[in-house]
């Protein structure tokens, strides 16, 4: 069977009035999930089969939620259990291989991570939909399940989102109703067969780094000095405000929110571009890093950890894989 590519489309949706059903919906659906990822975290339930059968008929009689969006919950409370156990093992995994170097060398070991713990949704947390419980309608419109019964609402994609929801080589799968800021978006998932890898003989190195975000093996390298600059100036900006605390301080707090997320994404975005196009043109594989377990290993002044705790390799190292896939497997 042949490995699946996916991409996942973010479409902004007018619901056309129907704002109270969704937002009645999307509480007791996140209620309903934190309850079965408590219930499952507190009994040791992490089969997908036996948390169905424990869980099914006290969701649909305690939130008043249909088949299918019981369904959902459920499935979207296990995953969070999974996840969340997932990066628990690792850290234990990094922070045992990380005390044996440390005492390898003569040094105090570290404490050990804190235990994880269950994870819980907020009242405007998104909605899981699957294929029973949304549909895609002409006219960009599409029905979504609610408590009160289907409603309508109006798809409102951009050109290039346009194309990829009618490319027929994708096949659509499941959606997530966000809500953000006031407007809902429904970010649609797309899978399509994965063709043969095109091998590569030869390799360019990447190494990541804080002065220089990356550089790689040519010699080309992605300066941080700018980055940095601009992330000092949102961390300035949000502990002034803060300072204040008056509620014009915190509507600009909240006017704010999300902008050195949505900066490092570009410019992770930019440079991941840029490096898998050298590799396309070189006939290159591309060889990152790994970074991993450097959070346990270094030490830092307090000044300066926020910038080394919250710099975004990882994100930028997904964001490689995922386009270096996409090229890999469609041929050079």
């Amino acid at each position: 069977m042949n490995e699946l590519l996916t991409r996942t489309i973010c479409i902004k949706l007018d619901v056309d009035g129907h704002e109270a059903a969704l937002q009645v919906t999307q509480r007791r659906f996140n209620e309903a999930a934190s309850w079965i990822a408590a219930l499952c975290w507190q009994e040791h339930i992490t089969n997908t089969n036996t948390a169905h059968h424990r869980v099914y008929g006290e969701t649909r009689a305690r939130f008043g939620l249909g088949a299918q969006l019981a369904v959902c919950a459920r499935a979207k409370a296990m995953e969070a259990i999974k996840a969340v156990r997932t990066q628990e093992a690792e850290k234990l995994a990094r922070w045992r291989k990380a005390n044996a170097r440390r005492k390898s060398k003569g040094k105090k070991p570290v404490p050990p991570p804190e235990p994880a713990a269950c994870p819980q949704f907020g009242p405007h947390s998104s909605i899981r939909y699957d294929a029973r419980s949304y549909r895609m309608l002409p006219l960009d419109r599409v029905s979504l399940n609610t408590r009160e019964g289907r409603i309508v609402a109006r798809l409102l994609p951009g050109l290039r989102q346009h194309e990829m929801l009618v490319d027929p080589a994708w096949k659509i799968g499941g959606a997530e109703l966000v809500w953000r800021n006031g407007t809902y978006f429904l970010h649609i998932t797309q899978s399509k067969d994965a063709p043969d890898v095109t091998p590569a003989e030869d390799a360019i190195g990447i190494d990541l780094g804080i002065c220089n975000v990356a550089t790689d093996s040519t010699g080309e390298q992605f300066t941080g000095a700018q980055v940095r600059e601009k992330r000092s100036r949102f961390v300035a900006r949000r502990a002034a405000l803060q300072r204040v605390g008056t509620k014009s301080a915190k509507r600009r707090l909240q006017k704010m929110s999300g902008r050195e997320h949505r900066y490092m994404k570009d410019v992770n975005h930019t440079i991941s571009k840029t490096l898998v196009h050298k590799a396309v043109v070189s006939r290159k594989a591309l060889a990152l890093e790994d970074l991993t377990g450097m959070r346990e290993e270094i030490t830092v002044r307090r000044e300066h950890r926020y910038e080394r705790h919250s710099w975004a390799f990882f994100q930028l190292r997904l964001f490689l894989m995922y386009k270096a896939a996409r090229v890999s497997r469609s041929g050079w």
